[in-house]
């Protein structure tokens, strides 16, 4: 014998702040049933589709009682044609989704007989032509007493409805299923078991509640400690079947210094970019329609601040970022600023001459990172014919060139600002082209002290 399933797909769009109707909340829900033969079994002292007729009548009562504005249409399959035809495309839009469409749906009950197959996968799929307009609440509830005989893929095209976001992932009340039948809705939705009319109908208000009520949610943007204090972070919401911007938001703290409620429409899945440096992606987002949905991101940030002498200058030397994994530029920060990074390792070249590197630099959440630079000095460099010359450092024994250059002319000079420290200057005539003209110096640069070198 199959048993009766009740598949609940209702799909939200958020326009008001309660359950109260707002410009442009137009409510639409379409009946999905199964008139196949095996229907009319036996159940409970009656057969299924006089029960499926009675929870049908019941929920359009509830849901036109809570709100009378809402339109209701009905779609019968499996009723048009004999068993023997195996007719895997019978579904019929009944009656057409409307308003006060409950005495159409009661008159349409009275000339149905079950007597054919069971597709539901084709059913849903026709079904999304049956409403007017994406916009609004869109829902789906599927009435059926068995699995799928025609082939298809329930899975597959509920799917297909929520990546369209013209449904949200079904409801699945399930009405005296076995554990394997159970487990084959898993991939339809969220399921919903009954044993008897008391707790199918206890399940139904769960449905209804979840349909009506307004989805909210709080994006906890977590810090170093665990806690959700991280704000003024920019966040982007993403339709993860469509790749569409749905939402941007600035996230705040409200006055209770607590994650600010978010209105979003459930429908779907989202991808969630957060803003920070780097950036941080959590995907593959459902949110569960009529409840508060909290959604944790790790986003553990430090400051990090680069100081040239007391800081308090301006100056126009930077400093690159990098991943210290791909090496890739993650941000170029001006001295004497302050910029929150997401807490990791980083590798750093701070643009003086000589250039500084840190490699796999920590920047702890919830510090200030700072990394102090000496101010530099000036080195005032000059010649009385054109001559090219270069800057080195020795480090251990090892030159490394920083800085070239060429004075043209008689007379010409330059101003180099260098980190305090010795270096050697090669030099040589650009005129007298020879490599005995070949000249070296030795310099030694303070911070904030002016050194003149005579080539």
């Amino acid at each position: 014998m199959r048993r009766l399933i009740l598949l609940v797909s209702i799909c939200i769009t958020i326009t008001g702040f309660s359950q109260t109707k707002s410009t442009g909340s137009t409510k639409r829900i379409l009946i999905l049933l199964d008139g196949s033969g095996s229907m009319i079994d036996p159940w409970n002292g009656t057969n299924k589709w006089e029960v499926a007729q009675k929870l049908v009548l019941k929920t359009i009562d509830s849901i036109q009682k809570t709100d009378p504005d809402v339109q209701i249409g009905l779609r019968v399959f499996g009723h048009q044609s004999p068993r023997a035809a195996h007719n895997c495309e019978d579904s019929k839009l009944e009656v057409p989704i409307g308003f006060n469409s409950l005495p159409a749906i009661k008159s349409a009950f009275k000339r149905i007989t079950p007597q054919g197959y069971t597709p539901i996968a084709y059913s849903l799929f026709v079904a999304a032509g049956d409403f007017i307009s994406t916009e609004g609440t869109n829902s789906i509830i599927l009435i059926t007493d068995g699995i799928e005989n025609c082939d298809g893929d329930p899975c597959a095209s509920s799917t297909i409805l929520r990546d369209k976001k013209i449904t949200l992932k079904p409801f699945i009340i399930g009405v005296g299923l076995k554990e394997s039948d159970k487990k084959s809705f898993e991939c339809v939705g969220s399921f919903y078991d009954a044993d008897d009319e008391t707790t199918f109908s206890n399940a139904m208000s769960i449905v209804i509640s979840q349909a009506l009520n307004i989805t909210t949610t709080q994006v906890n943007l977590i810090d170093g400690f665990g806690l959700p204090t991280e704000k003024d972070i920019e966040l982007t919401f993403y339709d993860s079947f469509s790749g569409e911007i749905r939402y941007n938001f600035v996230h705040t703290l409200n006055y209770q210094n607590q994650p600010d409620t978010l209105f979003l429409n459930p429908i779907g899945k989202y991808n969630i970019i957060a803003h920070t440096t780097p950036i941080v992606e959590l995907n593959n987002v459902e949110l569960t329609p009529g409840k508060h949905n909290i959604i944790g991101i790790d986003v553990p940030q430090g400051n990090l601040q680069i100081l040239e002498g007391n800081g308090t200058t301006f100056s126009e030397k930077q400093a690159t970022i990098r991943s210290n994994t791909t090496g890739e530029i993650i941000y170029v920060e001006n001295f004497n600023t302050k910029h929150k990074f997401i807490a990791d390792t980083y590798d750093i070249d701070i643009l003086t001459l000589p250039r500084l590197h840190y490699e796999n630099y920590l920047i702890k959440a919830g510090v200030e990172n700072k990394i102090d630079v000496p101010l530099p000095g000036t080195l005032n460099i000059s010649s009385r014919e054109n001559r090219i010359y270069s800057i080195y450092t020795n480090t251990n024994g090892k030159l490394e060139k920083i800085y070239e250059a060429t004075l043209s002319g008689a007379g010409a000079a330059e101003a180099v600002q260098l980190l305090p420290g010795d270096y050697i200057i090669f030099s040589r005539s650009n005129v007298k082209k020879t490599s005995a003209n070949t000249k070296e110096s030795e310099i030694s640069i303070k911070s904030s002290k002016s050194s003149i070198l005579k080539l």
